[in-house]
């Protein structure tokens, strides 16, 4: 019997596997999201993990595929994210404001406190 690569491709318990990283990093992410929220704050940053261990794949290809999950999640939601790769560790930032609404608060900051005492 010859093996077909179809077969190599469609690991199911490779795809179980990612998709059980990348709901559970969501999970985490999603309850950040609300803490900061509620705290009145407009980003968070998380790190997350950069080791995986995924039935027949190679690290560097399960962060591919985590990562990416991650960030489609994250944008097909209408946040702002930046993955932050490191040596140790991988940062995602979150924001939910544009770079727009960021630079007005700023100039309201500013305002402000160039006319208080």
């Amino acid at each position: 019997m010859s093996i077909k690569a179809s077969r190599l491709k469609s690991n199911e318990s490779q795809k179980i596997a990612l998709n059980k990283e990348i709901n559970a990093i969501l999970g985490h992410i999603d309850d950040s999201l609300k803490v900061a929220y509620e705290q009145g704050k407009h980003n968070i940053s998380l790190t997350i993990p950069i080791t995986f261990s995924i039935p027949y794949m190679l690290n560097k290809d399960a962060q591919r595929y985590i990562y990416h999950g991650i960030l489609k999640s994250l944008i097909d939601r209408e946040f702002v994210p930046k993955l932050e790769l490191q040596e140790n560790a991988s940062v995602l930032h979150i924001t939910w404001l544009s770079e727009d609404e960021e630079k007005d608060i700023e100039l309201q900051n500013a305002l402000i406190a160039k006319y208080s005492k």
